[in-house]
């Protein structure tokens, strides 16, 4: 049942769009196990006469204890992100006269509720007309992958426009949510040791032993800092850049189109650290073995497009040596992604955590682990010895 206050929300939204004592439908949907900080709704919005308002709408589950450890303010972020920021990108595309077919495409933003244990975000529902999400238990396919990073390209190269034309702005909307990266830094502390023991537990007994070795030696979130933080070209990147955060639909000609949602987690770092997230949080190892480079080197001839179009120059700004060295930089983040998010994108459903009940984050690490995950996690250990990283 949705609450009382998304109801009153989505009358003042109907109210400002000219939709005078409508007939008002909420219903709630699952995302499968995909989602864990909301409960999800979609909105019809009716009145004679007048072309059916479709709305989405996102209302904050998360209990007392984890608001304890990780500040509520998401929501106040991802308002922050479609009233300024992308509002702002906009702005810079239609200055630059980039062709409609090479603009950034997002969810129409209609309003939001930032009272406290209310927080609501209502967006257009994109699924009426033919977007959906990907299935988190199938391994991403190249026609997917090629859109969702063409759709990068396009979010970090109006990022990269935006610091250069008003660099001052830039800094200042970046301050605004800094506290998103310290706030993240801190969950992956507390996930990271139990994780690497959940890692361990399912690693093939050939690998086990160079794995551990390598991980007390090479891999450690304040490593991973310190990269983004050299980072040659520093952009807003999404932060939760994964299948589950993206909408897609085919085209005619048979490509996809892929839209970005979910800002929640917006953070300045490297073009790298959505990349790489994007690729270990959705690809197989047959996929990686036979599309890694392929995929990176589209997202940087995109990102190039992209760029072109907003009337810079990427050899300039971010030369193709450049990304290939932060690339290989970057590459020990994907294991990092890998231990600490796999056990709960692949989660089955009914074993999905929930930020509604009395636990904090624990509730994470303790959630029980797929039948797919060994699979995966194994996929990922294995690349690292292919590519000679772990020796």
């Amino acid at each position: 049942m949705a609450p009382e206050s998304l109801r009153k929300l989505v009358e003042d939204i109907a109210k400002e769009n000219e939709y005078e004592n409508p007939n008002i439908t909420i219903n709630p949907i699952s995302t499968g196990g995909a989602n864990y900080s909301s409960e999800l709704f979609t909105i019809t919005v009716s009145k004679s006469g007048k072309e059916d308002l479709h709305l989405f709408a996102k209302v904050i589950i998360i209990n007392e204890t984890i608001r304890s450890q990780m500040p509520a303010a998401i929501f106040d972020v991802e308002r922050l992100i479609y009233v300024e920021l992308l509002k702002k990108y906009e702005d810079i595309e239609i200055a630059h006269d980039v062709p409609l077919t090479r603009r950034l495409v997002v969810p129409k933003y209609y309003g939001c509720n930032p009272k406290i244990f209310e927080e609501s975000i209502v967006l257009e529902d994109l699924s009426k007309k033919g977007y959906t999400t990907y299935d988190r238990f199938k391994p991403i396919n190249w026609e997917y992958a090629a859109g969702a990073v063409e759709s990068l390209a396009k979010f970090h190269a109006l990022s990269i426009a935006y610091s250069e034309e008003n660099p001052e702005e830039f800094k200042a909307f970046v301050e605004k949510t800094d506290f998103q990266k310290e706030m993240f830094v801190g969950m992956l502390h507390q996930m990271y040791e139990q994780r690497i023991q959940t890692t361990l537990s399912v690693t093939a007994e050939k690998h086990k032993d160079k794995l551990q070795k390598y991980l007390e030696t090479h891999v450690n979130i304040e490593a991973i800092m310190n990269i983004s933080q050299s980072s040659q070209r520093r952009v807003l990147c999404h932060g939760d850049y994964r299948p589950s955060n993206l909408m897609h639909k085919y085209n005619e000609d048979g490509t996809i189109h892929v839209i970005p949602v979910d800002f929640q987690t917006i953070q300045c770092d490297s073009p790298l650290y959505d990349l790489i997230y994007f690729i270990f949080t959705g690809s197989d190892e047959k996929f990686r073995r036979e599309h890694f480079q392929d995929l990176t080197d589209h997202y940087y001839q995109e990102l190039s497009n992209a760029l072109r179009s907003l009337k810079l120059n990427p050899d300039v700004i971010y030369p193709k040596t450049a990304f290939e060295l932060e690339l290989k930089e970057y590459l020990p983040y994907g294991l990092l992604i890998a231990i600490i998010g796999l056990p709960i994108i692949t989660v089955d459903v009914d074993n999905a955590p929930s930020m509604q009940g009395d636990g904090g984050f624990e509730v994470f690490s303790m959630a029980k682990t797929s039948s797919l995950y060994p699979e995966r996690m194994n996929g990922v250990i294995n690349d690292y010895f292919r590519w000679g990283i772990i020796e």
